[in-house]
C-alpha cells in the first residue's frame, strides 16, 4: 500500500466516523430537547461564606423539603436545580424567599448567601 493511498484511506474512515458521530449527536440533541414549550430547570445556589460548616435546607413554599445538607462546608457554593416556583432557603442568616422565574425556556438562577 502506497502512502498516498494509506492517506486517502484514513482520511475516508476518520470522515466516517466524525459522520457518524455528528449523525448520532444530532439524534441524541432532538431527542433530549423534547417540545419548545418545556420549561427549564432554573438553580437555587447557597453560598456559604460564614468560615464554618453550616446546615441549609431547600423547601417548597408548602413545607416539603427539595434538598439541602446538614454540614455545607465552609467556602462552599452549592447548586440545586429547580423548577420554576417559589421557594424557601433555610441557612444560618435566617429564612430567605426566593421565585424561580419560567423564562420562556431559558435558566433563572439566584444565589443565598447563608451567613
Amino acid at each position: 500500500m502506497s502512502t498516498s493511498t494509506f492517506r486517502r484511506s484514513t482520511m475516508t474512515t476518520t470522515r466516517r466516523v466524525l459522520t457518524g458521530l455528528a449523525a448520532a449527536g444530532l439524534v441524541i440533541s432532538a431527542l433530549g430537547t423534547g417540545s419548545a414549550s418545556a420549561v427549564a430547570k432554573g438553580k437555587i445556589y447557597i453560598s456559604n461564606n460564614c468560615g464554618k460548616a453550616v446546615s441549609t435546607t431547600i423547601h417548597t413554599t408548602d413545607g416539603r423539603n427539595i434538598a439541602g445538607t446538614a454540614a455545607a462546608p465552609a467556602g462552599s457554593y452549592f447548586g440545586y436545580p429547580v423548577n420554576p416556583g417559589k421557594y424557601q432557603v433555610r441557612v444560618p442568616a435566617g429564612r430567605k424567599t426566593v421565585t424561580i422565574l419560567d423564562l420562556g425556556g431559558k435558566a433563572h438562577s439566584v444565589v443565598v448567601r447563608a451567613c
